[in-house]
């Protein structure tokens, strides 16, 4: 005769306790995850990030470096040691509008002799709005650097496993990986943290 189903739980309730509660887990981390999507608003401005390039030897030893001065992105040139490791340096847009990132074409100034200070030029790259250094965005939204590895289980398993970091803008635990263009997208590259360009954003 089969048993009533309130005896049978009560009889196995450590085997329904057993299968039950991973799937309560599961369902409370989709629906922690789910939540910030739905009540977190996309971000609202455009981001400058710097990166490089790999060196081929073909273009004069140039230290190039961003920084954010009076709302303006000023870019200081010198001329680099003979023997100095000096990647060239690019300007990077995240669209806050396409979720997509370009690189922002510049003119250096033209450096001195090696020894000599650095040389500044303002860069007109935010279309007549200001940038601000400032690590948070108006709108809540950080840069972060994420680790990520893959693929899975099956790599722990047959050891194909690897480790990669990405850049990701985080608010309230609302996450939205940036991916950036090729060839800035590999591991041994990165993107970093130049200023949020403000006054245009909602």
């Amino acid at each position: 005769m089969p048993q009533p189903s309130g005896r049978f739980l009560r009889d196995n309730a450590f085997l329904v306790a057993a299968v039950l509660l991973p799937v309560v887990v599961v369902g409370f981390f989709l629906l922690s995850t789910a939540i910030p999507r739905w009540t977190v608003p996309p971000p609202a401005y455009d981001l400058l990030l710097r990166s490089q390039k790999p060196y081929d030897g073909s273009r004069p030893r140039i230290a190039i470096e961003f920084e954010v001065r009076d709302g303006r992105v000023q870019v200081s040139a010198r001329t680099a040691a003979p023997d100095a490791y000096v990647p060239p340096q690019v300007l990077l847009l995240f669209d806050h509008k396409t979720m997509s990132v370009s690189e922002v074409p510049f003119t250096a100034p033209e450096p001195g002799p090696v020894g000599d200070p650095p040389r500044t030029a303002i860069l007109d790259v935010a279309a007549g709005r200001r940038v601000v250094a400032e690590a948070k965005a108006p709108d809540g939204y950080t840069l972060e650097t994420r680790t990520h590895h893959g693929p899975g289980l099956l790599g722990d398993i047959f050891g194909m496993n690897h480790y990669g970091i990405g850049l990701a803008l985080a608010n309230r635990g609302r996450v939205i990986p940036v991916a950036l263009p090729e060839p800035y997208r590999y591991d041994y590259y990165s993107a970093y943290f130049v200023g949020w360009i403000i006054d245009g954003g909602r």
